[in-house]
């Protein structure tokens, strides 16, 4: 049975009218909102080339454009202020058509990557009620119309489905309940064939998930003004104005991804969507369009070192960020020696956007090992167990109060109340220190998160799947160090009695329910995990297991 999606309202937020005034008052925030900054792109810089991907490219004034008929048709199917639009494309320009499309409708923006599955996406569009999706056709060899029409009768409150031809393989007529992108651009609402009533900076612009398919949601709610305010600081920290020209090197269905995209309308800069990550790709478009600055997780930019940077020109580069997890020292001096720009660190989260970065102008090995210091817009505190502050040099939890931080996670009350103190600061669930130079470094993850290649991965997510394979009787998800990766997923799984297990029959029964980086790349076998008092697993103890096995094996 179908029902109307809901919308989403400043009514679902933690936002408070102090809070506005507040940042307001200090000139964060204003009533500037994401259409306003593509259509002055439009008006000032019409002929300039914004995006480019692997098929074509896009002025500002072609983009305002083709972004109104997109918004007109989809008016037409009904989307108004509030309702969700889930878009999962890949690194092309339709993603930039749709996102200022839905900017200037006021409805709410959520992107997913596109190595996203079944059971992923069906929690996200359940849970988020989302009004209509965006799919491409195929991709990576996978076919997302197929996955979309098998989930179809378990969404009932989804309204319309749009698919984005790539290209990549011969087009095949959409079937039933189908609008192609082009299709929904002629067919326009003809009372309103430009549409530009994008609302209120202070409503929810986005929301974006940072669990998948099971176990607690947490939908991350940002206003336009929390996102734009921490995006126009981005653009000045990695020097991007209207001459850059910014590599998208991480997927757009990701926060880092967005962020690229968005700092470069901000300035009024040419981006550059790279859909495939190859470190010796990278190389050629940076030679070729010239490329100022990217942002990478510290696994790309280790394979970009590995390549042979002798012939290269890269006298382009402005100016490199890395952040995500935890930047290993030697690749930080060899970044910083190799490509002949500086290569700095930064810390943020979904929830709170950017904290701190490390300084261009200081030499690095000043700053290695750390995240730089906070940014004179974000207050960052360390707090003991009594949430009393520590003094300087101590470890603590890392909490925090600014004007990017999230206004709350949606139709979550009780995370929203576990998540501020009692005075209005988030807890980050990092822990660190305040050194007495002012810089912070985190030393640790109050949660179990796992941090594979920059991309968080959430155990519970995982367990919840592998937990239903008939022939194991409990599993644990844990994270172990990796060079290249940072983390990689162990599965730590207690067999049923006399069965057998192999890591290729874990891979085989989650392959088709999770993104492929989110498979564990180990198995441990026990009899037993080790339990807490409360009769929660140790995660601790079982890590520190696992890594004694993997000492003794190494050394045979």
């Amino acid at each position: 049975m179908e029902r109307l999606p809901m919308t989403i309202t400043r009514n679902d937020t933690i936002l408070t009218p102090e809070l506005i005034e507040k940042y307001t008052a200090a000139g964060y925030w204003t009533d500037r909102i994401l259409a306003d900054v593509f259509q002055q792109n439009a008006r000032e810089i019409p002929d300039k080339i914004a995006y480019s991907d692997v098929r074509s490219q896009v002025t500002w004034s072609d983009l305002w454009r083709i972004s109104g008929e997109v918004a007109s048709g989809l008016s037409r199917r009904g989307v108004r202020a509030g309702h969700v639009v889930s878009v999962q494309l890949p690194n092309r320009i339709e993603f930039i058509f749709m996102l200022a499309a839905v900017a200037r409708l006021g409805a709410v923006f959520c992107q997913y990557p596109p190595d996203y599955r079944a059971g992923e996406v069906e929690f996200i569009l359940r849970f988020s009620e989302a009004h209509t999706l965006v799919v491409p056709d195929r991709f990576r060899d996978f076919d997302f119309v197929e996955m979309i029409d098998d989930l179809r009768d378990r969404l009932p409150h989804l309204v319309n489905s749009v698919v984005v031809p790539l290209g990549i393989a011969p087009p095949k007529p959409a079937g039933d309940g189908w609008v192609t992108l082009d299709q929904l651009r002629g067919d326009c609402d003809l009372a309103d064939p430009e549409p530009n009533h994008p609302g209120d900076a202070n409503e929810v612009m986005r929301i974006a998930f940072t669990s998948g398919t099971t176990g607690e949601p947490k939908a991350v709610m940002h206003t336009t003004n929390t996102t734009l305010f921490c995006l126009k600081h981005a653009a000045e920290v990695l020097k991007i104005d209207r001459d850059a020209n910014v590599l998208v090197l991480m997927p757009v269905g990701l926060n880092m991804g967005l962020s690229a995209v968005v700092c470069a309308a901000l300035a009024g800069a040419h981006a550059v969507l790279m859909d495939r990550f190859n470190p010796a790709a990278t190389l050629d478009l940076i030679e070729k369009y010239r490329i100022t600055t990217f942002t990478t997780p510290p696994t790309a930019l280790v394979a970009i070192l590995n390549e042979n940077l002798a012939d290269r020109n890269l006298s382009s580069l402005r100016l490199v960020q890395t952040g995500g997890q935890s930047t290993l020292v030697k690749v930080l001096r060899e970044a910083n020696e190799r490509l002949g720009c500086p290569v700095i660190d930064i810390y943020g989260m979904l929830e709170v956007g950017l904290t701190s970065s490390t300084d261009e102008t200081e030499p690095y090995q000043e700053w290695v090992g750390t995240v730089g210091r906070p940014y004179p817009f974000m207050e960052v505190r360390i707090l003991g167990p009594d949430d009393r502050d520590v003094p300087v040099g101590t470890e603590g939890e890392i909490v925090k109060s600014g004007p990017t931080i999230m206004v709350g996670y949606y139709r979550n009350p009780a995370k929203n109340a576990e998540s501020w103190t009692s005075d209005g600061w988030f807890r980050s669930g990092d822990r660190g220190y305040i050194d007495q130079a002012g810089r912070l470094t985190i030393s640790g993850r109050s949660k179990d998160m796992i941090i594979h290649g920059g991309a968080n991965i959430w155990p519970r997510e995982l367990e919840e799947i592998l937990i239903k394979h008939p022939h194991l009787a409990d599993v644990a998800m844990i994270g172990i160090h990796d060079d290249y990766y940072g983390e990689n997923v162990c599965a730590c799984v207690i067999p049923k009695d006399g069965s057998d297990i192999l890591l290729q029959d874990v891979i085989d029964f989650m392959k088709s329910e999770v993104a492929k980086y989110k498979l564990p790349q180990h198995l441990e076998i026990f009899s037993e995990f080790p339990i807490g008092p409360t009769g929660k697993v140790v995660k601790r103890e079982l890590a520190d297991e696992v890594e004694r096995r993997r000492k003794a094996a190494a050394n045979g």
